[in-house]
């Protein structure tokens, strides 16, 4: 209980001094090699910069930071195609969108999993024989 008070001392201290993000919309989606990230805020109050973090097993499970975007106001769509994941078979990758506003404070907006395979199709042994036939 103590910990949950700590971790939302910053959040109410933000949304106090009128500080926050709303947002419209967040996805993250296969894209052949890569992954495509996109987001749209309906509010941003204050916000510096944006911080995308990914986590993958390669990761030892830490969210390690992929790329920074100053902030542009809201309802304009923010855009990054990470093309930095390792990817084998049956894994999950998470990302995580921080704000960072002009003050130093960071709030944790929003995290999403998604889990994937390679694209590479499985071919059993009979099947590659019969593409030589």
């Amino acid at each position: 209980m103590k910990r949950l008070a700590i971790l939302a001392l910053p959040l109410l201290v933000a949304m106090s001094m009128g500080y926050g993000v709303r947002l419209a919309s967040f996805d993250v989606s296969p894209d052949g090699r890569s992954f495509a990230i996109t987001w749209q805020t309906d509010f941003e109050e204050d916000v510096r910069e944006y911080e995308l973090l990914r986590r993958t097993p390669y990761s030892n499970d830490q969210f390690v930071r992929v790329q920074s975007f100053k902030a542009h106001g809201s309802g304009r769509p923010y855009a990054f195609r990470d093309d930095q994941v390792y990817k084998s078979a049956a894994d999950q990758v998470d990302y995580r969108l921080e704000a960072v506003y002009s003050n130093g404070l960071r709030e944790v907006i929003v995290t999403k999993s998604l889990n994937y395979t390679t694209t590479a199709v499985r071919r059993t042994w009979g099947s590659i024989k019969a593409m030589f036939q």
